[in-house]
C-alpha cells in the first residue's frame, strides 16, 4: 500500500516554492526572512548549501508558522531523518530512488522527487511523491507538462530547474500545481546581492503565479 503524504498547504495555496542554494551559507538566514517578507510561503533550502540543515531550525522558530521550510537535492534517508529533526515540512530530491521514497513519508514529510520522462513520472508517483519534481523543466517549456498533464491527470507535477521569473506563470497555466524556482529568483543575494532587489523579485514571481491561477 502506498503512503503518500499531501502537499502543505502554503505550496497548494502559493503555487511557489523557492530554491535556495549556494556555495556559501552566510546569507541564508537573510534571505529566508526577505522571502518570507516577500510573501513566499514555501522555502526550500537545498543540503549542498553549507550549513543548509542548521539554517532551518532556527528558521522555523523564527518565520511565521504558516510558512513551510523544507530541504532540498536529498539523496540519502539519513538527509531525510536530519531535516524532519531540524524542522522541515517536506523534502526535494532531484531524481527517485530506493530508499528515500519510503523515509519521507515515514517522518510524515512532503516527499518531491525528480524526474523528467513519462516512464519517470509514473514511477515517482506509485513510488508516493506528494507531487513529482519535473527536472529540469526550463529546459522543454509549459508544454512538456500540459501534454504530461494529458495522460497524468491525477498525478501533481511540480516543474523545477531553469525557470525564470517571467514564465513561471505559464507553467501554471499548463496545469501544475507550483513551480520551483532557484537561481532566477535568489539571482545573487546569497553573495552579498542586494536583499531589497530579491524582494522585488519574489514579489513579481508571486503575483506572476497569482495571476495565472486567476
Amino acid at each position: 500500500m502506498i503512503t503518500r503524504v499531501r502537499p502543505g498547504p502554503a505550496l497548494l495555496a502559493s503555487g511557489v516554492v523557492a530554491v535556495v542554494r549556494g556555495t556559501s551559507g552566510d546569507r541564508t538566514d537573510a534571505v529566508l526572512t526577505t522571502l518570507a517578507g516577500a510573501g513566499v510561503r514555501c522555502l526550500e533550502v537545498t543540503v549542498n548549501t553549507p550549513g543548509a540543515l542548521e539554517s532551518l531550525r532556527p528558521a522555523r522558530e523564527r518565520l511565521p508558522a504558516d510558512v513551510e521550510l523544507g530541504a532540498g537535492t536529498v539523496l540519502r534517508p539519513e538527509e531525510i531523518d536530519a531535516a524532519a529533526d531540524a524542522g522541515a515540512s517536506f523534502v526535494v530530491a532531484p531524481d527517485t530512488r530506493a530508499g528515500v521514497d519510503a523515509r519521507a513519508p515515514a517522518r510524515g514529510l512532503g516527499y518531491y522527487p525528480g524526474a523528467f520522462t513519462p516512464t519517470e513520472v509514473g514511477a515517482a508517483w506509485e513510488l508516493g511523491a506528494s507531487a513529482v519534481k519535473v527536472f529540469p523543466a526550463g529546459a522543454v517549456g509549459p508544454r512538456y507538462l500540459k501534454e504530461q498533464g494529458g495522460p497524468f491527470r491525477d498525478i501533481a507535477l511540480l516543474p523545477t530547474g531553469g525557470i525564470g521569473i517571467d514564465v513561471a506563470g505559464d507553467f501554471i497555466a499548463a496545469g501544475t500545481i507550483a513551480v520551483g524556482v532557484g537561481g532566477p529568483l535568489v539571482g545573487d543575494a546569497l553573495d552579498g546581492g542586494s536583499l531589497d532587489a530579491l524582494s522585488e523579485r519574489a514579489r513579481r514571481l508571486m503575483a506572476a503565479v497569482a495571476g495565472a491561477r486567476s
